[in-house]
């Protein structure tokens, strides 16, 4: 079982995967969603990164523990410990597994890319990009559900922890806010991102600069 300490490269490089299997997760599965733990005050104080469709399927990336997990109505689940996830080919290899483990049969052809998922190849992207920067790159939940749209609709149909915020930080200062709703806040500004994705020629790199190309190292 690998180890990383919070603030080593190892540590940065399983992060950043943990966020590319979840927005593969919820690309592929648009029911699911990122939430908290609920566990020693949340994802970030618990350190694993914990993902639910609200029907009894859970998938986990224990950050300084085994590794990737899905679990099905808290029965017996797969384990896929950090040192094969770090060889698999793609973080879309690892979430086919999980998948095929929870016995979940998705179509073979996954739904357009939703503002959820977006949201959080965002982030993905940024601490990929960051990994070896001298900075410390985070991300950290609050509460507070949709930025935008139609937030009466919204709420009064949300699941447990879906009204999970995600505040990314720059050595510890806030640099913006993505909700689990395909919204982003940043500089004040809040920037729908399916609507900017296609703008963009539906390019995850175009949209990470557009978004946040002022401050990558």
């Amino acid at each position: 079982m690998q180890q990383a300490e919070e603030g080593s490269i190892g540590y940065a490089q399983i992060n950043a995967l943990s966020w590319r299997v979840a927005s593969e997760l919820a690309r592929r599965d648009p029911s699911v969603f990122v939430g908290l733990t609920g566990y020693g005050g949340g994802a970030s104080h618990a350190d694993a990164l914990m993902l639910t469709n609200g029907g009894g399927i859970s998938y986990a990336a224990r950050r300084m523990g085994s590794g990737f997990s899905a679990c099905v109505n808290h029965g017996d689940h797969l384990m896929i410990p950090w040192e094969r996830a770090l060889q698999m080919r793609s973080a879309r290899d690892i979430a086919m597994a999980l998948e095929e483990s929870a016995g979940v049969h998705l179509p073979s052809k996954a739904p357009a890319t939703s503002g959820r998922a977006l949201g959080y190849r965002l982030i993905a992207s940024i601490l990929e990009m960051t990994l070896g920067d001298r900075r410390s790159w985070q991300v950290y939940e609050i509460e507070g559900g949709p930025l935008a749209g139609p937030r009466k609709e919204v709420l009064a149909r949300l699941q447990n922890y879906e009204d999970t915020r995600w505040v990314l930080r720059c050595d510890e200062e806030p640099i913006a806010i993505v909700d689990n709703f395909g919204f982003l806040k940043g500089d004040g500004n809040i920037v729908d991102l399916s609507a900017r994705y296609q703008e963009l020629n539906r390019s995850i790199f175009a949209l990470t600069m557009n978004v946040f190309g002022g401050l990558l190292p």
